[in-house]
C-alpha cells in the first residue's frame, strides 16, 4: 500500500505543524442551486412559521457552500495527496473566514442564538 496523505487548508495566521485550527466551511441547502449532494444534512423542525429546533435527515440534500456557490468539495487525489473540503451545517462550527461573513451564515447564527441553541 502507497503511504498518502490527507491536505487539510488551515486558517490564515495559524501555524503549519499540525496544531493550527483547519477552515470548516458552512453547506448551505440550496435544492435550486446547489453544486453538489450531501448524504445527510440537519433539517429546521418549526412551528407556528418559527424554528424551534434541529433535525438530523438521512436522506441526501443538495446545497451549496456559502463562499463559494460553485465550488464542489468532493475530495482529490494528486500524488498520493487527498485534499478534502470539510464542511457542515451547522453554523456554531464554521471557521472559514469568508463563509462567516456571508449572509446564510449570518441568518443561521441569528436563528440559533433566537431558539437559545447558542
Amino acid at each position: 500500500m502507497a503511504d498518502r496523505a490527507i491536505n487539510l487548508r488551515v486558517l490564515p495566521g495559524e501555524p503549519l505543524d499540525g496544531s493550527g485550527r483547519i477552515c470548516i466551511h458552512l453547506f448551505v441547502q440550496d435544492a435550486k442551486r446547489g453544486s453538489f449532494i450531501e448524504p445527510h444534512a440537519l433539517q429546521p423542525v418549526c412551528e407556528n412559521g418559527a424554528q424551534v429546533k434541529q433535525k438530523v435527515q438521512a436522506k441526501p440534500t443538495r446545497g451549496r457552500l456559502a463562499c463559494d456557490p460553485k465550488r464542489n468539495p468532493a475530495p482529490v487525489t494528486r500524488g498520493g495527496v487527498i485534499t478534502v473540503t470539510p464542511r457542515t451545517d451547522d453554523p456554531r462550527a464554521v471557521t472559514c473566514p469568508r463563509c462567516m461573513a456571508s449572509d446564510e451564515y449570518i441568518k443561521a447564527m441569528e436563528v440559533l442564538t433566537a431558539i437559545g441553541a447558542v
